[in-house]
């Protein structure tokens, strides 16, 4: 029996529009009010950005975010559960890579972007997360503390730059792609599924006990350890070869369709 399931937002929860859809909504409320089942929200979002779609959806557990980097609560006050920044003289070694090939990179500390003075993809990321970035002509200089992640926003090099990574920061950082032009860098021990499993472990949850819904390289940690993983429909052909199930694109309510087949139903997964 599944007695926590895991969501990631974008691409699974919330479409392109930044909406959720009634039925979906309906579902979550229900395992919500309705079930001893706990729902929580496992996204790269900022928690800041996270938090208006886990008020609109009802969720009461802390929220997972910045990629498992960082868990706070949702309750008044928002106390920090974990924080695992990545180390400030590693990402000033980071940060100096990214700038030499004048990559667009979005910071994050203290719960806040901080970006390069506004241009096109800090407007189009502000508008898709909700929040205003804090412009600053010098990031490295401005980074004086542990920051949360690094992101790079780039429509062409993002393979380019994922094998650079690997080549020189393997083992030392993690990094993912978490849309077709998002690049996020956080934490080597950072994982939404590391997060998950601090939370499970403290409520008595097994691993097996767990179904985990994503769609893109980021969610596969959760996707691959939860006992049921779901890969979206709309999901790339590299995530949904590690899934137990792929469940209907976003636009056909696909996390309707997991909570109806392996939580509500309490049917057996057949792979």
């Amino acid at each position: 029996m599944i007695k926590l399931v895991a969501l990631d937002l974008d691409g699974t929860v919330v479409n392109d529009q930044l909406q959720i859809s009634p039925r979906v909504l309906s579902l979550l409320n229900h395992l919500i009010t309705q079930t001893d089942v706990r729902v929580v929200i496992a996204t790269g979002r900022m928690f800041l950005s996270a938090l208006p779609f886990a008020r609109q959806i009802g969720v009461v557990e802390p929220l997972v975010t910045y990629q498992g980097a960082m868990v706070r609560e949702i309750t008044e006050g928002h106390a920090q559960r974990f924080h695992a920044p990545i180390p400030l003289s590693l990402a000033q070694e980071v940060m100096q890579t990214l700038l030499a090939e004048k990559y667009h990179i979005n910071l994050y500390m203290h719960d806040q972007l901080w970006t390069h003075p506004s241009n096109v993809h800090a407007s189009y990321y502000s508008q898709k997360a909700g929040v205003a970035p804090v412009f600053h002509d010098d990031l490295l200089d401005c980074m004086t503390v542990d920051p949360t992640k690094i992101m790079v926003i780039d429509d062409h090099r993002l393979d380019h730059l994922l094998a650079q990574l690997q080549l020189h920061f393997a083992g030392r950082l993690s990094f993912c792609r978490s849309r077709t032009n998002f690049c996020e860098i956080i934490d080597v021990s950072a994982s939404k599924w590391n997060a998950l499993q601090t939370l499970a472990q403290e409520w008595g949850i097994l691993p097996s006990e767990i179904m985990a819904i994503g769609d893109q390289g980021n969610d596969l940690s959760m996707i691959q350890h939860a006992g049921i993983g779901v890969a979206m429909g709309n999901a790339p052909d590299d995530v949904k070869q590690h899934a137990n199930y792929v469940a209907p694109t976003i636009g056909e309510d696909g996390v309707a369709d997991a909570i109806e087949r392996f939580v509500l139903g309490h049917m057996p997964l057949s792979v």
